[in-house]
């Protein structure tokens, strides 16, 4: 009984990880919400909690910003119509960016489509999967990261949290 249990064991932590296909195309894309916006018919859309965090010393040296620039935090859920796919903590450089990717910000633009015209980049600081981190769950993959510009300048840095949801939708063309 012990090894056949063991043996079902093995075989589960051999099996593919659901959410690896998920986070390959997270570590190679440009912009979570296009990850996003590519399993969604309708535009993706920001629930914004307007609460205050401030960025920690690590943060803001990942942002090249001394301890008095400003750095903005933005609390988001992710939807497509009424689904969550991700719960993201984003804080970001306001005096990088337009005034007019300020004024979306303020409202529920999600963050990659207000600075699209940016030509963004990421740079992974660490993702894992439910499967490699307890810690990750009840999301199905975390992934933090460093927005830049298209000349490689930070604009933010990223926490972002995936649902379960995130496994279920199809890819669209």
């Amino acid at each position: 009984m012990i090894l056949a249990l063991a043996l079902l064991q093995a075989q589960a932590l051999q099996a593919p990880d659901p959410a690896d296909a998920l986070r390959r195309e997270l570590v190679s894309a440009r912009s979570a919400t296009a990850v996003l916006q590519r399993r969604c018919t309708t535009p993706i859309r920001a629930e914004v909690n307007r609460a205050q965090k401030s960025a920690t010393p690590e943060q803001r040296a990942h942002l090249a910003v001394g301890p008095a620039e400003p750095v903005v935090y933005r609390s988001v859920v992710l939807k497509c119509g009424p689904v969550s796919l991700s719960v993201a903590e984003n804080w970001y450089v306001p005096a990088r960016l337009t005034p007019e990717m300020n004024a979306a910000l303020a409202g529920d633009t999600p963050f990659g489509a207000a600075i699209r015209p940016l030509a963004p980049s990421r740079r992974t600081l660490g993702i894992a999967t439910q499967r490699e981190d307890a810690g990750v769950a009840p999301y199905v993959v975390r992934q933090r990261a460093v927005v830049l510009d298209g000349q490689g300048r930070p604009l933010s840095e990223v926490v972002e949290n995936y649902t379960p949801v995130m496994l279920c939708l199809p890819v669209q063309p």
